[in-house]
């Protein structure tokens, strides 16, 4: 009996007999246009396979078009969809840092999971309270246990809806619609619990990395080790605050400079590092202090991200000019953030005049964001102080102060400008040129970021307030600043006159006040000056 196509059932019978004898004439006159057989198999299940074949591609362009599910993770905003895929693993993106994929189940989909924004809210509670990140574990595994969860809902029943709406648009059978939603719901659902079933927890600890986040796995132990000590350390701030307002006050009796109202008074920092205390302490310092301008010598950042923008916001509540360097943690998205900031000034090769000096200043031409990298670009910072003092040695005016991230090569400086202030080694030494060029190395105000809890010992948190002759624009004097690190709440202070032989203990105030409790000291050794430079400063 030959097989009846299902549009022509709806044909009454006598035109039926008619169509169909009209086609045997036309296959007789026409026999190489005459359709090949259809097998037995096809004759009886052939729709029943369109339906299916349908049902999956309906389904698999709905999830493609509707299947993302967006959720708060922590700080951040994740989208997460759940795919077909011919190789069962997840994905991690975090653009434009790169991606982490995990061979995690052997089912037949893929869990994408893409970092879309920070939250701001999330984001500012770890700033102003590195307590949180004690819980913040717990945290982000119930939010991304939830955000997992929703997204295997809403891909099961966006696969499901595609698949019927597909199939009924095209075969218009409301049986067959209903038939491609249940064979999609028990597609997902059978995935599902295949990828439940092989799922592999170790597996995340052995990703594969893609694009700038191949840095990972070199940071890992670092951040596992800091996770464990900065509860301490943000227990501390408040000790180090008050201690600074004390400092104040007792730099005012030390008889080596006595300050006037007519000094321009400069803060030197650098090397923040994203340290959550760190704008604390400058704005006490500045406020006390009264300082008209504060230069950042560079590396505000760790990695330069996108994601680290957020941290540089606080520029804007400081009340007045903040000079800043790139470094070379800072990337050039980093620079921009900062200059968007209120009162920010972003030096790039050209002069700027801030409180009645005259300052100078380029990017450091590196960005080494991880430790493996660091240091390997010897070359370029040589290549690029020389540059600079090209640049600067033709300023006319010229410059009352040269900034510049990193001294390794400021011997290319002397006798440029009276003055050059710098960061990158983590700690204090300042030295005088053979023209007379006074280098001031700062040591890390952010007390090296957090890697700064990772050693035995605590890295000092430092800065120093300078005084110019409104005048002359000459350096007259310094207090150097120094703070305990992790476990310490010391404040120490050293006065300086720029006419003074560098390390002369004879004219050099040392002051150290008591701390709440009975704590060590820092390491004098940290914030000593040496009358030589450092030839080769590293972070």
């Amino acid at each position: 009996m030959d097989v009846v196509a299902e549009d022509e059932r709806q044909v009454p019978p006598q035109e039926r007999s008619r169509l169909r004898r009209w086609r045997e004439q036309w296959e007789r006159l026409h026999p190489h246009l005459r359709r090949p057989p259809i097998p037995p198999f096809l004759q009886r299940h052939g729709a029943t396979l369109v339906t299916i074949v349908l049902a999956f591609s309906g389904a698999w362009i709905a999830l493609a078009v509707a299947g993302t599910a967006q959720g708060v993770v922590g700080p951040l905003v994740v989208d997460a969809s759940i795919e077909p895929s011919f190789d069962g693993k997840s994905i991690v993106r975090v653009n434009p840092i790169g991606a982490l994929h995990i061979d995690s189940h052997s089912a037949p989909l893929t869990l994408d999971i893409s970092v879309r924004a920070v939250e701001e809210t999330g984001l500012r509670k770890i700033i102003d309270n590195p307590t949180t990140f004690a819980s913040l574990d717990e945290e982000v595994v119930d939010d991304l246990q939830g955000v997992i969860i929703a997204a295997g809902i809403r891909g099961a029943i966006v696969a499901m809806i595609g698949a019927t709406v597909g199939v009924a648009l095209v075969m218009r059978s409301v049986r067959r619609a209903l038939l491609a939603g249940a064979v999609a719901l028990g597609a997902v659902g059978g995935s599902y619990g295949l990828a439940a079933a092989t799922f592999d927890a170790e597996a995340a600890r052995t990703p594969t990395y893609t694009g700038l986040i191949t840095a990972a796995p070199g940071l890992v132990e670092n951040a596992e080790f800091i996770a464990a000590n900065v509860d301490a350390y943000a227990e501390q701030l408040a000790a180090l605050v008050t201690n600074v307002s004390a400092l104040y006050n007792t730099t005012l009796s030390l008889p080596t400079f006595a300050p006037n109202d007519d000094s321009i008074r400069v803060l030197h920092v650098a090397d923040l590092h994203l340290s959550a205390t760190a704008w604390s302490i400058i704005d006490s310092v500045a406020e006390q202090y009264d300082v008209d301008v504060i230069v950042d010598a560079g590396d505000i950042a760790d990695h330069g991200t996108p994601l680290e923008n957020s941290y540089v916001r606080p520029i804007g509540n400081l009340d007045r000019p903040y000079i800043f360097v790139k470094g070379n943690h800072d990337s050039v998205t980093t620079a921009a953030a900062v200059a968007a900031q209120p009162n920010a000034i972003v030096l790039d090769g050209e002069p700027v005049e801030v409180a009645g000096l005259r300052f100078f200043g380029a990017p450091d031409p590196r960005f080494t964001p991880d430790q493996e990298t660091r240091g390997t670009a010897s070359q370029d910072i040589l290549t690029g102080t020389e540059e600079f003092a090209e640049l600067a040695r033709d300023l006319d005016p010229p410059a009352d102060v040269l900034v510049y991230h990193d001294p390794s090569h400021a011997q290319l400086l002397d006798g440029v400008a009276p003055l050059v202030l710098s960061g990158h080694g983590h700690r204090r030494n300042t030295y005088v040129l053979d023209e007379g060029t006074r280098v001031m190395m700062q040591g890390s105000t952010g007390g090296a970021g957090l890697r700064g809890v990772a050693g035995e010992e605590p890295t000092p948190v430092m800065l120093s307030v300078l005084y110019f002759n409104r005048e002359s624009k000459e350096l007259v004097a310094w207090d150097d600043i120094t703070l305990g690190g992790l476990g310490l709440t010391t404040a120490q202070i050293e006065r300086h006159g720029a006419d003074e032989e560098t390390g002369d203990d004879e004219q050099e105030e040392d002051l150290e006040l008591p701390t709440p409790t009975p704590t060590p000291t820092p390491n004098e050794d940290q914030a000593e000056n040496t009358t030589e430079p450092n030839p080769d400063p590293s972070p």
